[in-house]
């Protein structure tokens, strides 16, 4: 799409998670309200920034004088040890104390999807793995969106089950957005104003986390975090251990940052703006949901698994776990032959059917590398329905559905979903 399409598309797909989540007609009134701000956004004063034009500057922006604080998810390199370094210069060497088994390395892998309210699902994944006895310390752990604000706290483990749960049942919606309607139509940036949820992020990933995550990354473990640039129409890969060990002043406003700008759905909730330098000038770049560009990664180069075994001792043996916030499977609607119906629905169908495609390509990395590969996502027999954008509820009976799942051990597939002839 282009144009005034793209800019239609975009705002749809900002509706994509209370189409999973709301009834139709809630639905309805959400995406008129967008499509009217789409139309009527010619007409309001533009907002003056100091934006990146040229993208051979905008490769080279820097963010608080960090080279390693974050890169493109896109990139593909021919030096791999030299872009490793200049992407992970604080890091000692990877897997450093890495467990072992008949002698080799084992690398273990959590990826964490977007999803909104359904982010409860990968929440209750976690306590339950974690009763069960056998959860992972996860070598890499990557997150978007809803899959952000939960990647910190499965990083550092098990003792933060009670505050992923906290998060995950104890708010609604009035208590993380609050509506600007008129705002959003004449000029803003979103519907929603997020203040009160950079004000719940900043409680939970207080000064105590920041500290443990830069320890962990100073171990050899990654914690990677996916934003788009809004700019750039690109993936960018935050490495969040970089930011935390790095002892800059304003390290734990930019990791506080970088999370709410992954959770920052197009049009319902503000982008981030990230300040950057080229050459000694300042400028500025917006960031939004990282599941605008990819709802899922596990890597922080794009290349093979195999192109990591140089770093090992010996070739490792790798687990993928990849935990989707929401559900893969189709799910039956009756769609009212209405434009605004048929478009969000298709839109939303879209959406799905491109993760399956980003699942796969995770898979097929997995089977090239002889790695294991497992997958979960909610079970399509989850019949409980949402009132509202975040509804304690819900998230609630998701949380424990979520639970009893991880503590049976039994939810995990060999295999995109798509892939599994049916029963």
């Amino acid at each position: 799409m282009s144009g005034q399409s793209y800019a239609f598309g975009e705002a749809f797909a900002a509706c994509r998670i209370q189409d999973a989540m709301v009834g139709r007609r809630k639905l309805g009134r959400w995406l008129v309200v967008l499509a009217t701000a789409v139309a009527l956004s010619g007409c309001a004063s533009e907002i003056v920034r100091e934006g990146l034009t040229d993208p051979a500057l905008a490769d080279r922006a820097m963010v608080a004088d960090l080279p390693g604080a974050r890169f493109w998810g896109d990139e593909v390199t021919s030096d791999f040890i030299g872009e490793l370094r200049r992407r992970l210069p604080g890091m000692p060497r990877i897997a450093q104390d890495a467990a072992t088994r008949n002698g080799r390395p084992v690398v273990e892998i959590l990826a964490l999807s977007g999803g909104g309210g359904d982010g409860a699902y990968g929440a209750g994944i976690l306590a339950g793995w974690s009763r069960r006895g056998d959860r992972p310390e996860f070598e890499v752990v990557t997150g978007v969106s809803a899959g952000a604000i939960i990647a910190p706290f499965a990083f550092l483990g098990a003792k933060y089950d009670n505050a992923l749960k906290e998060i995950w049942t104890q708010y609604q919606t009035s208590q993380i957005v609050t509506a600007q309607i008129l705002p959003g139509i004449f000029g803003g940036a979103s519907l929603g104003d997020a203040t009160q949820l950079a004000q719940l992020i900043a409680k939970y990933a207080d000064a105590r986390l920041l500290r443990e995550v830069a320890n962990e990354y100073k171990r050899g473990r990654l914690l990677l975090i996916g934003t788009t640039n809004l700019d750039a129409q690109r993936p960018v890969v935050w490495n969040m251990g970089e930011i935390a060990a790095s002892g800059h002043p304003h390290s734990l406003d930019l990791f506080r940052k970088v999370i709410m700008a992954s959770a920052a759905i197009p049009g319902a909730l503000p982008p981030v703006e990230i300040p950057v330098t080229v050459d000694g000038k300042r400028y500025d770049e917006l960031h939004v949901d990282g599941g605008t560009t990819r709802e899922v990664f596990v890597s922080p180069l794009n290349v093979p698994f195999r192109t990591y075994d140089v770093l090992y001792s010996k070739p490792p043996i790798r687990r993928i776990y990849v935990i989707k916030n929401g559900k893969a499977s189709p799910e039956q609607q009756v769609v009212q032959a209405k434009t605004l119906s048929i478009v969000a629905r298709s839109i939303s169908t879209l959406i799905k059917n491109q993760n399956l495609g980003e699942l796969y390509r995770i898979y097929r990395m997995a089977k090239d590398a002889k790695a294991e590969f497992h997958f979960t996502s909610i079970p399509s027999s989850f019949s409980v329905v949402a009132k509202e954008f975040f509804d304690p509820v819900y998230q609630t009976a998701l949380f424990e559905e979520g639970k009893r799942l991880g503590l049976a051990g039994d939810h995990w597939i060999d295999k995109p979903p798509d892939l599994i002839a049916p029963r």
